[in-house]
């Protein structure tokens, strides 16, 4: 039997955590058979699927639409501020498959693995400055030394961003990430100052052209300017393929490193035997997924999720990190253990939008999270765990900063 969400009070999502080391909140809705009873933070209500199957099927369903969910009059919205636009993320099959289409020679796995060189010496180079600057047992942050220099440094060769762009566009995306703790008004004015931003990128008004000839967005500007791409799309869908491409792969590996040294007897497993880095990156991929705020969906006909009928009209959240913590799929689920088979986690996403640089963030954290226990043997917590900032707001969660030690005690 079907019918409404069980849950008659609603939560108020996302979910908070107080620090770091906090439970994933609500984890007891894994044994309820339906789907959770949420408020947006729009205050529009909404269905929230935790279980590993409900948001399987949240992602694959086509009843279920980004597309209606950004663009329907009157329907639910995640703010109130209304960011989002037509971009890879925001979009569904046919434009979806075509807008994705342009983008998958990027990050296909020939072109993934003629990168692993590229990746090796920025990991290389951003060491010697962890090393530098931890020497004399000065505390050092591994998020702004490593973790996002490097994801950035990564993206912007795919890319094709000249280097004289990198810092600003750097800095604007991470304004972007932050817009959705900010009141409606200045989120959209900050939104609008990154379009901006975007547009002169490419389209200068002045001589010069700061987009590499053979980079990716050299590619969708030239697709746009032949038809085949939408000027709101390119600009949506350049704004996403830096901001989220980058901020969610440093996000992993400052999370993950926290998990492992959160865990000395794992990582001093990890240093000994460097067979577990495969499974360690799938394990922190899951014990930890950093875009647990999944992207709404809105049913564009009554659909059946679980154990709950959802309505036209309705919107459905997908939770991944609940789907990474459900014990149907995973054995002691809220247990952090390298050694574990890797299991089908969703910190990717599933279906249509599994995440198209899936590949290239899993080489940067192997790479990255390999030269850590290989160089710096004793990388270590420079500040209790429970001490360090876990911001709301963001799309992407995590720790603001990881300080750590570099040189033995």
């Amino acid at each position: 039997m079907t019918g409404p969400s069980p849950h008659r009070d609603r939560l108020p999502y996302p979910f908070d955590r107080e620090h770091c080391l906090s439970p994933l909140p609500h984890t007891g809705l894994l044994a309820e058979p339906g789907l959770a009873r949420i408020t947006l933070p729009s205050g529009d209500p909404a269905h929230l699927a935790v279980r590993h199957a409900d948001v399987v099927r949240v992602l694959t369903d086509r009843r279920l639409s980004r597309r209606a969910m950004l663009s329907t009059p009157g329907g639910p919205r995640w703010t109130l501020a209304d960011l989002e636009e037509p971009s890879l993320l925001g979009l569904d099959p046919p434009d979806h498959t075509r807008v994705r289409r342009l983008c998958a020679p990027a990050f296909r796995h020939d072109g993934v693995d003629g990168l692993a060189g590229a990746v090796d010496r920025h990991v290389g180079r951003l060491l010697d400055g962890l090393l530098a600057a931890g020497a004399g047992r000065a505390p050092v942050d591994l998020l702004a030394t490593v973790a996002l220099p490097l994801a950035e440094a990564v993206l912007f060769d795919v890319l094709g961003v000249s280097s004289v762009q990198r810092a600003p566009l750097a800095r604007w995306a991470r304004r972007k990430l932050s817009l959705t703790a900010l009141p409606p008004e200045q989120a959209r004015a900050g939104h609008l100052a990154l379009r901006a931003h975007y547009e002169g990128l490419f389209f200068p008004a002045r001589g010069g052209d700061a987009l590499v000839p053979g980079g990716l967005f050299h590619r969708l500007r030239d697709a746009h300017l032949g038809g085949g791409l939408s000027r709101p799309e390119l600009l949506a869908t350049a704004v996403n393929l830096f901001v989220a491409g980058h901020a969610t792969t440093a996000a992993t590996l400052t999370n993950g490193v926290l998990a492992l040294l959160n865990h000395p007897d794992q990582w001093q497993a990890l240093r000994r035997d460097r067979r577990l880095l495969g499974p360690a990156v799938e394990e922190i991929l899951r014990f930890d997924t950093i875009a647990d705020v999944g992207l709404p969906r809105l049913a564009v006909a009554d659909v059946t999720v679980g154990a709950t009928l959802v309505r036209a009209g309705e919107a459905v959240v997908p939770s991944h990190a609940h789907a990474g913590r459900d014990p149907a799929v995973f054995d002691r689920p809220d247990s952090f253990d390298i050694t574990r088979p890797p299991g089908p986690h969703l910190a990717f996403g599933h279906g249509p939008h599994h995440c198209i640089g899936a590949g290239l963030a899993r080489l940067e954290l192997r790479t990255a999270i390999g030269a850590l226990a290989g160089r710096v043997p004793a990388l270590r917590l420079a500040e209790p765990a429970t001490a360090l900032p876990f911001p709301g707001g963001s799309l992407i969660g995590g720790v603001s900063r990881l300080p750590v030690y570099t040189d033995a005690p």
